[in-house]
């Protein structure tokens, strides 16, 4: 157990440290600061941590449990979160086809919305495979973290970065959809709460990070054209 739970810390520190020391790398432009990369890292930052608290502190672990076995035992599974998963993203999308303008052009938001899909899975995969924690069903050791919770927040956080400004409720409704999702993949027997958690945090900064770096290139692009 022990063991486990200095596994844990360490893919902490390697995740924060990696992304902290990409935004360090590329902190040349004044005009769009680090600093401001780190406070918007900071709520998915604290979700992560929680995360893995609750995967890898037994007492912890008793809360987590509790909640698992909260649901009701005769539930009947559903693959509804294989779709929801998506939805805030097709929003996004649907929108554009409207007639609305977020704040990229769709061929851009498309790109942005694969990027922090590839950023999120490059996180994801590797890091289910080296803590080997085991699924509630008991089907292998890849629960933590939660894929399909990390791609619905990826999704969730592109609604919010497109079309956010237009009202709060775009973004508390994709927020919303991408914790259904979480809900879903603990009441079909798929993860536990500190996957969910853990997931979520690394699709909503995933997606803010390929943002952030959106922001700079544009940025750069600007001073180049103004130097010429």
């Amino acid at each position: 157990m022990q063991k486990k739970i200095l596994k844990i810390q360490l893919l902490i520190c390697f995740l924060l440290a990696s992304t902290f020391s990409n935004a360090v790398a590329l902190s040349d432009l004044d005009s769009f600061p680090t600093k401001r990369l780190k406070k918007e890292l900071i709520p998915a930052t604290i979700t992560f941590a929680t995360g893995a608290a609750f995967a890898g502190i037994p007492a912890l672990r008793k809360i987590e449990k509790a909640v698992y076995y909260g649901f009701n035992p005769t539930r009947k599974l559903t693959s509804v979160d294989d779709y929801t998963q998506y939805v805030p993203a097709a929003v996004v999308f649907a929108m554009d086809a409207a007639g609305l303008k977020g704040k990229n052009k769709p061929q851009q938001q498309f790109l942005l919305y694969a990027l922090g899909n590839v950023t999120a899975t490059v996180i994801v995969q590797p890091m289910k495979r080296i803590i080997g924690r085991e699924r509630p069903n008991k089907s292998d050791f890849h629960s933590f973290p939660s894929g399909h919770t990390s791609t619905a927040f990826v999704a969730a956080e592109f609604l919010h970065q497109e079309f956010g400004h237009y009202s709060p409720w775009i973004s508390i409704a994709g927020y919303a959809t991408a914790a259904t999702t979480g809900y879903l993949r603990m009441y079909n027997n798929e993860h536990w709460l500190g996957d969910v958690l853990a997931g979520a945090a690394i699709g909503m900064a995933s997606t803010r990070f390929v943002y952030w770096m959106n922001g700079k290139m544009k940025k750069r692009k600007a001073v180049k054209i103004q130097g010429i």
